[in-house]
């Protein structure tokens, strides 16, 4: 890393570590900090603004549309990502991710499910084991092991791997104890040409991301299912994603690597899709039934990401950022055709 990138990180991470005492939430139900009231234009999202976490974890819909005079009012998370950016992160096809969004279905939170549903029952196994007692009597933990330096690029550190889409490493009190006195968390990603993160949110924490390498492509979308933030991050800038919000990340040609600063020590990341991911937790009726989609495309949807997980490779041709600024705004104006 040059010198002049590393200043500047260290300029913005003095500043998010000063602020960092009353971090709270960005965006509150009645204004956007992201965008301005006159023509959606975007706008400085001030430290001075922000106060402390969410209480209560903000509720979305995975699928389905609320229009009812419920706790909030909107579409599902999918609703606010660019379709091929969808089809891309799941490996399925343009019209399957046109299903998750519910465009034009009318499909609610409770839905009439047609031919029944099957369920997967655990097999109940007793196991017998042989109890083990450790020779150390505990004493080695009151001992303080702060170590003041810990080096997040070292390769051999990384807690997810792929090696045709990058690495991803996470530091937290678990593994740098120091984290908890500043109450802080980081992750550093590497993602290789053309490669795209699962779509994610933040259960605990907001977060600041901080370009250093190349480009990603990154499109954010609040609990109502409305995209928030739809544009290319280039090297020296900083994005800052509220808790509960959804992120989808996509590298550009020349790849992308960027550190994201987490207002948790133990900051937790959920994922949509890929190996550890909600919709590989669900049975392939429930998909099938909650998006209206087919046994075959839910399967796929659930499944097609295999092994992966974090870091994917993309199976289509690189697509240029233009694209997806076009399609998320037909997608918006479809939306808005509808309601």
């Amino acid at each position: 890393m040059a010198n002049t990138n590393f200043s500047s990180l260290s300029f913005y991470f003095c500043i998010f570590l000063l602020c960092h005492g009353s971090m709270a939430q960005l965006f509150s139900q009645s204004s956007n900090l992201w965008q301005s009231p006159r023509r959606g234009a975007f706008r400085e999202c001030r430290f001075d603004r922000l106060q402390a976490l969410e209480p209560f974890r903000q509720e979305f819909l995975l699928a389905g549309e609320n229009r009812g005079a419920q706790q909030y009012f909107g579409n599902n998370i999918f609703s606010g990502f660019n379709v091929q950016l969808l089809s891309e992160a799941f490996a399925i096809s343009e019209q399957t991710s046109q299903r998750l969004q519910s465009q034009n279905q009318q499909r609610g939170e409770i839905i009439l499910v047609d031919r029944g549903l099957q369920f997967v029952k655990p097999v109940v196994q007793s196991q017998v084991g042989q109890s083990t007692s450790d020779t150390l009597n505990g004493l080695e933990e009151n001992f303080c092991d702060h170590k003041p330096i810990i080096n997040i690029e070292d390769p051999n550190r990384a807690d997810e791997y792929n090696p045709r889409a990058g690495r991803i490493t996470h530091l937290n009190s678990q593994k740098f104890s120091i984290l908890n006195t500043v109450q802080m968390s980081a992750t550093r990603v590497n993602l290789y040409q053309d490669a795209i993160l699962s779509p994610s949110w933040n259960i605990n924490a907001h977060s600041v991301v901080y370009m250093i390498q190349g480009h990603a492509w990154v499109q954010v979308t609040n609990n109502e299912g409305q995209n928030v933030f739809n544009g290319l991050i280039r090297p020296g800038q900083l994005l800052i994603i509220p808790q509960n919000y959804v992120v989808l990340r996509k590298a550009e040609r020349e790849g992308s690597q960027y550190i994201e600063f987490k207002t948790n020590a133990n900051s937790i990341v959920s994922h949509i899709a890929g190996k550890n991911s909600i919709l590989r937790a669900l049975p392939i009726d429930v998909i099938a039934n909650t998006y209206g989609i087919s046994k075959e495309e839910a399967q796929n949807l659930k499944n097609n990401r295999g092994e992966e997980i974090g870091a994917f490779t993309t199976k289509v041709p690189q697509a240029s950022y233009q694209r997806y600024r076009a399609g998320s705004e037909e997608s918006d104006l479809s939306r808005k055709a509808s309601e």
